[in-house]
C-alpha cells in the first residue's frame, strides 16, 4: 500500500522542519521541548539549571550546545 502524495509531502516537510531545528544553535523553549521529546516545563527547568537560557528583550532562547552538555551528565551505564 503506497502512501498518498499529500502524506508523503507532509512527512517530507515535517522532516525538513525537524532537521532545521536540529541545525540551530539557539531554539525557542517550545522548539527545544519538541526536539528533546519532553514537556515544556521539564525542558524549561533543565535549560535553566544548565545555564543555557538567553533573554533578549521578551525573547527567550536556549543554547542547544550548552543544554546537551548538561544533559550528558544524566547518563547512566545501564537502564
Amino acid at each position: 500500500m503506497t502512501p498518498k502524495k499529500k502524506e508523503v509531502t507532509s512527512m517530507g516537510e515535517n522532516l525538513y522542519k525537524e532537521m532545521k531545528v536540529v541545525a540551530k544553535k539557539f531554539v525557542s523553549q517550545k522548539e527545544g521541548a519538541e526536539l528533546y521529546s519532553m514537556g515544556l516545563h521539564t525542558f524549561r527547568n533543565l535549560a535553566d539549571e544548565a545555564g543555557a537560557v538567553y533573554k533578549v528583550g521578551k525573547l527567550v532562547l536556549v543554547n542547544t550546545e550548552v543544554f546537551e552538555e548538561y544533559l550528558e551528565t544524566f547518563r547512566v551505564g545501564r537502564y
